[in-house]
């Protein structure tokens, strides 16, 4: 590898030549780390004395995130001189997103079975207040009960989310029914 004095110096005779001399590359065995969690893949990397490259992150359905699905050089490579393994993990998919429809008009029953069905919850249901009677020249009578309970064949009257805005899969919903 080097020599001391450098090639082409004259010397006197006798004097010592220093030489250090490679012992060949290195030799490493890369681990398999793929079906580990990022940390741990890196963790076994660095315990052998290697180095952790670049990690990219992607999507992948129906694998859980924070798995390593992919790693560079793979396990037990050969010829590596300098090796510092790159992953390829897995990350959580972004839940998929909806235009709330409008559900105003529809009997409770129907909707909450196709939301359900959907995947979707129904929150809090509660029904409106009755409309009072406006004058028309006759005094009422107000007269005090108790507040029904929704049924399946309620009306909806009013949602949240309102009709026409973005919501994810899994939300859940609120109406108010007559």
């Amino acid at each position: 590898m080097t020599q001391m004095p450098l090639p082409g110096m004259k010397v006197r005779r006798g004097w010592q030549v220093r030489v250090a001399q490679s012992m060949g590359p290195q030799r490493v065995a890369i681990p398999d780390v793929t079906g580990q969690s990022e940390r741990a893949a890196e963790w076994n990397i660095r315990r052998r004395g290697l180095e952790v490259g670049s990690t990219a992150e992607m999507q992948f359905r129906g694998m859980p995130a924070d798995q390593v699905v992919a790693q560079s050089p793979p396990a037990n490579a050969s010829q590596v001189a300098a090796p510092r393994t790159s992953l390829l993990v897995t990350q959580a998919a972004d839940a998929p997103e909806y235009v709330m429809p409008n559900f105003v008009g529809q009997p409770l029953g129907t909707v909450t079975r196709t939301l359900q069905d959907a995947g979707f919850k129904v929150g809090t249901v509660s029904v409106a207040p009755p409309a009072s009677a406006s004058g028309n020249g006759v005094s009422s009578v107000s007269i005090t009960a108790e507040p029904s309970q929704p049924s399946a064949g309620s009306i909806i009257v009013t949602q949240w989310p309102p009709a026409g805005q973005r919501i994810l899969a899994g939300a859940v919903l609120n109406f108010e029914v007559k």
